[in-house]
């Protein structure tokens, strides 16, 4: 979910994919408007991909935890209105997809 300028991630994905990160490494592809985004400790992900670390900050008494994305969005000149995102949790590679259209 979008919400302020954050993406906001369910604690039971937060559980699965970043386990007990603090921070995580992310990055965006604009030809396919997405994110990749995985726990600050997956060197390989890390090495794969050219990311940016950001703080994996508690957002809820549930264990919800936000990005900022304010910056992304206004790169990139993309909506960043409050609204519900797809996204793919690759709990097998731990990785958490999400797709931002434009």
């Amino acid at each position: 979910m979008l919400t302020n300028k954050h993406i906001i991630i369910d604690h039971q994905i937060v559980a699965k994919i970043f386990e007990d990160a603090e921070q995580v490494n992310w990055v965006y592809y604009p030809a396919k408007n997405t994110i990749l985004m995985a726990s600050q400790h997956d060197d390989l992900f890390r090495s794969l991909h050219k990311t940016a670390m950001s703080m994996l900050k508690f957002k809820n008494s549930k264990g919800d935890r936000s990005i900022s994305v304010e910056e992304l969005l206004i790169d990139n000149d993309m909506d960043s209105s409050d609204r519900s995102l797809e996204y793919i949790a690759d709990e097998k590679m731990k990785i958490l997809t999400i797709i931002l259209p434009k």
